[in-house]
């Protein structure tokens, strides 16, 4: 686990398998009036083409849909129709498109229906919507992606406000490949979830973080997945935070330490590597019980001590567990030396290596002695440390005092939000 590794990618396979987009769909979308019906003003349909239309109406609820296009033709060749009989002619032909999964067909027939009806107004405005959802996830199903988008931006732009539908708009455009107007409309559906107080949803947050990654958007792609801990605070979800703040060109060498505390607080390592590396950076920093609690946390988990490293590990225990008893012994002499000093440094890493032994009381007690003392270089770096002893003891009111005071560059600031998100319930 170390700056050089890439966010693992967030399967995002809600983008393309939505729920919503099976044929059931039509149940929302407005049938074809019967070629019997008469608008207020009294249009009425000569018989010789009332009869094809309702027969292929019947044969539409059969889903006899080629025997229905039949019908259709001989009312399409019936001469001299009026702009009434061409718009319910129109409205049966849809009927069938739609059945079929005829995007082209069902474009052009709604072109069609909605000229007619300028000059005709058999529709109320209203009633136009379920014509354009139904054209726009007849080219969802065909995966006409972009001309859905249009179709689902004129639903909206005409007063359409069905959630299903606004969903399908958004999909559309990412699948489309505009990412930049699927994130935007994604960003506009977080932010009215975070204005309402509600946890936006989650497969929207998803999609986001993929989005403006995809289009290198740092900062945004960040938002997102800071979102999905705060609310969905799964192990991957803080991977990919954890991995994004390992990735950062300016994270600082000395906070290297205290982002692998976070991510085996949250529980993100899943390799051998995590464990050794960590380990490693425990043990070079004085921190003897650290490392020898991570060992064996990596021993329990079946990733240390086990194959063709096991005697490695073993060897790796065996130096870990003497440096540990080595330090047990001169501990009362090096709290005594620490307090001798006048900055708090030495006595809060004495304090904090008293943590890593289990020792709470002792060590936490010595770590608030050493910055009421005074800690002349990066004081908030220790405060951040004594919030995470705190946590560690059990003591998260205590840590959460602590992590309010912390902010600084080089990824300071973000480990200690991190922290406060990683204690607190969603």
């Amino acid at each position: 686990m170390n700056a050089s590794r890439t966010m693992r990618p967030l399967l995002l396979s809600a983008l393309v398998a939505g729920g919503l987009l099976t044929h059931t769909v039509w149940a929302q979308t407005a049938a074809a009036p019967t070629a019997s019906a008469s608008a207020p003003a009294g249009p009425t349909i000569r018989p010789e083409l009332r009869t094809p239309l309702l027969d292929a109406q019947s044969l539409i609820t059969e889903k006899k849909f080629g025997l229905a296009k039949e019908k259709i033709q001989a009312a399409n060749a019936v001469p001299n129709k009026t702009d009434y009989e061409s718009y319910i002619t129109a409205r049966v032909a849809l009927a069938v498109a739609n059945g079929e999964d005829d995007a082209q067909s069902a474009d052009k027939l709604v072109e069609q229906i909605l000229q007619l009806n300028a000059s005709g107004a058999w529709l109320k405005p209203e009633e136009t919507l379920p014509l354009m959802q139904a054209v726009g996830i007849t080219h969802y199903r065909t995966k006409g992606y972009a001309q859905s988008a249009s179709w689902l931006d004129r639903y909206v732009k005409a007063g359409g406000s069905d959630p299903a539908f606004i969903d399908a708009r958004i999909r559309s455009h990412l699948l489309s490949g505009n990412l930049q107007r699927g994130s935007e409309l994604l960003s506009e559906e977080i932010a009215a979830s975070e204005k309402a107080k509600t946890a936006p949803s989650q497969p929207y947050l998803e999609m986001l973080a993929q989005a403006r990654n995809n289009l290198k958007d740092v900062a945004g792609s960040t938002r997102a997945l800071e979102l999905l801990v705060q609310h969905y605070p799964s192990k991957d979800h803080w991977r990919s935070v954890i991995n994004r703040l390992w990735a950062r060109p300016d994270l600082a060498t000395r906070l290297q330490l205290d982002v692998f505390r976070l991510a085996f607080y949250t529980g993100t390592p899943e390799e051998t590597n995590d464990y050794t590396e960590y380990i490693d950076f425990a043990q070079k920093s004085g921190f003897s019980g650290e490392a020898l609690r991570t060992f064996d946390q990596g021993a329990a988990a079946g990733l240390l001590g086990t194959g063709a490293s096991a005697e490695a590990h073993k060897k790796l225990r065996a130096k870990l567990a003497l440096e540990n008893e080595q330090d047990r012994k001169t501990i009362t002499a090096d709290i005594a030396n620490a307090l001798k000093k006048p900055d708090g440094s030495a006595a809060f890493n004495v304090g904090l290596n008293l943590v890593g032994m289990q020792q709470f009381d002792k060590g936490l007690e010595l770590m608030e002695k050493a910055i009421a003392k005074g800690i002349a270089k990066r004081p908030e770096e220790a405060r951040l440390r004594l919030a995470v002893a705190y946590i560690q003891a059990g003591q998260t009111d205590q840590a959460l005092r602590s992590l309010a005071t912390v902010s600084g560059p080089e990824g300071l600031t973000e480990l200690a939000r991190y922290w406060t998100w990683a204690i607190r319930k969603p």
